[in-house]
C-alpha cells in the first residue's frame, strides 16, 4: 500500500503515539471536555436523550479523529466510587471527515434518559486545542432530540463543549482503532 494510502486508511501519527495496527499501550496528547455531568432534564419536561460529537473539517484533504468516551452511571451515594465504562472497552474509536465536510456521530448511554450520567470525551489525531485550517474542530453537546434525530431540540447549556473549551490532556490509550458503527451512532453499555 502507497504512503498516501495509508494515511488515508490509518492517519498520521505523532511521535507521541505508536502504530495504531499494532494496538498496544501508550500515552498520546489529547485534548478533552474533562468530567462533566449531564443531568436528566435540560428544560422541564425535556429530558437529554443524546450527546452530539460534532466534527468540521475545513481543510482540503481528509481528516482523522480518534477517540475515547468515559461514562460512569449516576444514582451513585456521594462519597462512594463509581466504576468508569470506556467506550470502547478495548481501544479508541476512530472516523474519517471529508474535506470542507462537517460530521456528527451520536453517544448514547445506559441510563434513562440515555445522556443521564458523567461523562468524559477525549480527542486526538488531526486534531488540536487551537482551531486551525489543516485541523478537525469538535464540539460536544448533550439535549433533546429532534423528531428521530440526530439534531437537537434544546440544548444543555451545561453540557455544551465548543471547541475553544477543550483542554489539553495526556490520556492512556490500549488496544486497536475501532472505527465509528455505520450510522454513526456509540451506544456506552
Amino acid at each position: 500500500m502507497g504512503k498516501d494510502l495509508e494515511e488515508i486508511f490509518f492517519g498520521k501519527y505523532s511521535s507521541e503515539e505508536c502504530d495504531d495496527k499494532k494496538g498496544g499501550d501508550r500515552v498520546v496528547k489529547a485534548i478533552t471536555t474533562g468530567v462533566f455531568h449531564v443531568p436528566v432534564d435540560n428544560q422541564v419536561p425535556d429530558s437529554n436523550d443524546i450527546i452530539n460529537i460534532y466534527f468540521k473539517n475545513p481543510s482540503s484533504k481528509v481528516l482523522t479523529a480518534k477517540f475515547l468516551v468515559e461514562f460512569s452511571p449516576p444514582g451513585v451515594p456521594a462519597g462512594v466510587q463509581n466504576p468508569e465504562i470506556s467506550s470502547p472497552s478495548i481501544g479508541y474509536w476512530t472516523v474519517k471527515v471529508l474535506p470542507h465536510h462537517s460530521l456528527v456521530i451520536v453517544v448514547t448511554g445506559p441510563s434513562s434518559p440515555p445522556a443521564f450520567g458523567t461523562w468524559r470525551f477525549s480527542f486526538w489525531g488531526d486534531i488540536d486545542r487551537k482551531e486551525k485550517k489543516n485541523k478537525l474542530s469538535v464540539e460536544v453537546i448533550a439535549g433533546r432530540i429532534f423528531g428521530g434525530g440526530p439534531d437537537l431540540a434544546f440544548n444543555n447549556a451545561g453540557a455544551t463543549f465548543p471547541h475553544a473549551l477543550f483542554v489539553d490532556a495526556e490520556i492512556e490509550v490500549n488496544g486497536p482503532a475501532i472505527p465509528v458503527p455505520v450510522g454513526g451512532i456509540i451506544s456506552v453499555s
